[in-house]
């Protein structure tokens, strides 16, 4: 997906430089109240981070600089796990309440646990109060935000939306398919025009038509001021795009950067000592963890899926996992109790690995599946604050909104297929640990346990980790020797030189093409008959006197049927020996321009009486082209076995006494037959054209002795 705000970047950073010269006069007080009292382009300490606050700027610029047309759909904030994607949508809430007057928010979400999370973090205006977002003075307060949930046991009712501030609900609670999603929208907005704002939370959630149908609705209503989307993976599942527009993009490299997540480290098993094995729980068919289809076992869903960790490799893993777990424990130094996160692949998994963690290890777990009430969703939220569980399991689960960031080492069970979830698990483990005695600059890493024969390198290349491989079930290392410097951030350097990329176009999709710019055809005079003949031409005859055929140089000839037209039958072989000058040449008298034929065996030399032509009006021209041939016989020659005849043909034609003209004939080989090799005399020349007045016709000719073995006999 795209940075759409990219052909406007120079003019972004001018605007910025500028002191925000476009934007409304309570956007640049607002502006001045969160930024640095001697720096206005950069966020006050304690306030917003870094990037928050340019995702900040980048949407007010969009918003207020920007025609609707590109910030109508909404806009998209593409920002990492645990780079505090819900303080931003609450600074967004105080800006347009400030400057566009909007009162009335609307926060989606996908799940419960998403909806968990930001209810905790809305509460009582907590997120305001701790991030400063509010400005002092009175003009408002965390009462004009007061949070209004639909769902969980402290949900609204109908009545309750009637004057709701902002209001937090699933995305299915609006479907119109629903009686209470009917019910529910006519409550927040029915004949009530006053203008709100749409937060569409983990955006990439949106494939299902439902899910488009509602966002368009709200679109599509007269109070509709502004919709902001965000999201980690803005990849949807469907690999379809988001339909708002990406206009900030931070992602792990600059995070890591920044010190804004932690390292993530993975820790490989070796393949030989730990063979990944998993048994289905309903057949008791074991298979290795290659064998297995993870697509079908995504497809299947999570109750159909029987496949379980055998109890060996399972072990092996949760020993490697439980040694990264005390190294964390060791760097926390009792600030804060580092938690172990195991991803199984099914429910029968993730009790299997409970009864494993608690029965063999001795650790805690809580296990976090659907078949859980809101009660287990509740003590994983408040995992690290208490001192019940030091693990715990989760199916499908806790993707995406459970954020916990002690969660220090995360143990993969399962493959991931999907560039979406494989991130989004593995950034349950990406957040900071931040609180009292802790360095907001100290180094700290997720520790993840991973099989290779998972093949998950494109995730780790994805997350930038470091991957040790090979480790050993009781191997130690020091958290501190594996933090290391992060890589170095590519940064556009010459925006100017940028090449805008079309998106995909789907296959089979209708493609419309701008129209061709073509020049009209001027209109035909009416008079072009008088025209033409009004027109005087110079009158020149050319007679073609004469047509001289002056070389034919055969290199390579196939010879077809020896009792056609243009061959002469020699019915006795050349003597043999090591006289002569290895030509043979043909030239009749009844031919009107001459013709010379030669036959030069392969490795001789031209005779010096060959290499010139002789006197022009000579019916024996000869011009010495450097013919080959080659004479072989097929058996008690001496020479070779099953070997044939090869030769090339060239005919220079003179026209009018011009420079000659080459002409190639194509090149031929001729198969032995029995005891006897064979040339042709170019037959195809009777299919040259020739002027009036001159013909072509099979000139035969007598072969003169060679230098090569003679054969028994030969056709030529």
């Amino acid at each position: 997906m795209r940075n759409e705000l990219a052909p406007h970047e120079d003019d972004f950073a001018l605007w910025v430089e500028s002191g925000f010269p476009t934007a409304l006069e309570e956007t640049r007080a607002y502006l001045r109240f969160l930024a640095d009292a001697e720096d206005e382009r950069r966020a006050r300490a304690g306030g917003l981070w870094e990037h928050q606050w340019e995702a900040l700027l980048r949407t007010v610029y969009a918003r207020e600089t920007l025609r609707r047309d590109f910030w109508g759909d909404g806009l998209l904030l593409n920002i990492v796990t645990g780079g505090g994607k819900t303080a931003l949508m609450a600074a967004v809430m105080v800006w347009l309440r400030l400057a566009h007057g909007v009162r009335r928010f609307l926060v989606l979400c996908p799940n419960l646990i998403v909806r968990d999370r930001l209810r905790d973090d809305f509460h009582l205006g907590k997120v305001f109060h701790e991030r400063g977002l509010i400005p002092p003075g009175g003009a408002i307060g965390a009462d004009d935000f007061a949070l209004t949930t639909l769902g969980g046991a402290e949900s609204a009712t109908t009545a309750a939306l009637l004057g709701a501030h902002v209001v937090l609900a699933n995305i299915h609670q609006f479907h119109r398919t629903s009686k209470t999603g009917q019910e529910n929208l006519w409550a927040l907005f029915g004949a009530d025009e006053r203008p709100f704002a749409v937060f569409n939370d983990e955006a990439h959630n949106t494939p299902a038509p439902q899910y488009d149908a509602t966002l368009r609705e709200l679109r599509e209503h007269e109070g509709y001021s502004f919709r902001l989307d965000t999201t980690a993976t803005p990849d949807r599942a469907d690999e379809k795009p988001v339909d708002s527009r990406m206009i900030c993009e931070y992602g792990v490299a600059e995070a890591l950067r920044d010190g804004v997540i932690a390292t993530p480290v993975v820790y490989q098993p070796d393949i030989d000592t730990v063979e990944l094995t998993y048994t289905d729980a309903a057949t008791g068919e074991t298979r290795r963890v290659e064998e297995i289809d993870w697509e079908e076992v995504d497809k299947a869903g999570l109750s159909a899926t029987q496949w379980v960790t055998d109890a060996k490799p399972m072990s092996q893993q949760i020993a490697i996992a439980q040694h990264r777990l005390e190294e964390a424990k060791r760097t926390a130094a009792g600030r804060y109790r580092p938690i172990l996160f195991v991803v199984a692949v099914c429910k029968a998994d993730a009790r299997a690995a409970k009864a494993m963690l608690e029965g063999e290890f001795g650790l805690r777990a809580l296990i976090v599946t659907e078949d859980e009430d809101e009660s287990a969703r509740a003590d994983a939220a408040a995992v690290a604050r208490g001192d019940r569980y030091d693990a715990v399991v989760s199916v499908a689960m806790l993707r995406e909104g459970w954020d916990v960031p002690e969660v220090a080492v995360v143990l993969l069970l399962r493959k991931f297929g999907s560039k979406v979830y494989g991130p989004q698990v593995v950034g349950r483990g990406l957040r900071r640990v931040r609180g009292p005695g802790i360095d907001p600059a100290e180094p700290q890493i997720c520790a993840v346990v991973d099989h290779p024969k998972l093949g998950h390198e494109w995730l780790w290349d994805l997350l930038r980790a470091r991957v040790r491989r090979n480790v050993a079930v009781d191997e130690e290392f020091d958290e501190r020797e594996e933090r290391g410097d992060p890589e170095p951030v590519q940064e556009v350097v010459k925006r100017d030189l940028l090449i805008a990329v079309p998106d995909p176009i789907e296959e089979g999709a209708d493609v419309e093409l701008p129209p061709a710019e073509v020049e009209a055809a001027p209109e035909a005079a009416r008079d072009w008959a008088r025209r033409l003949e009004r027109i005087d031409y110079d009158a020149e005859d050319v007679e073609i006197t004469d047509v001289e055929i002056t070389d034919v140089d055969i290199r390579s000839v196939t010879g077809t049927d020896l009792g056609g037209d243009g061959f002469t039958r020699v019915l006795g072989a050349p003597d043999g020996g090591d006289g002569g000058d290895g030509l043979a040449t043909a030239a009749p008298d009844d031919l009107p321009p001459a013709l010379t034929c030669r036959y030069v065996p392969r490795g001789l030399k031209a005779p010096p009486s060959l290499q010139q032509s002789t006197a022009p009006d000579s019916r024996r021209t000869q011009a010495w082209r450097n013919p080959v041939l080659t004479a072989t016989a097929r058996s008690g020659s001496g020479v070779g076995d099953g070997v044939g005849v090869a030769a090339d043909i060239v005919v220079t034609r003179r026209l009018g006494g011009g420079s000659p003209i080459a002409s190639p004939f194509p090149q031929h080989t001729i198969p032995p037959v029995a005891d006897s090799a064979q040339v042709c005399h170019a037959p195809t020349l009777t299919e040259w054209k020739i002027p009036a007045g001159a013909s072509a016709r099979p000139v035969p000719f007598a072969p003169q002795q060679t230098t090569l073995p003679a054969p028994s006999s030969a056709q030529v």
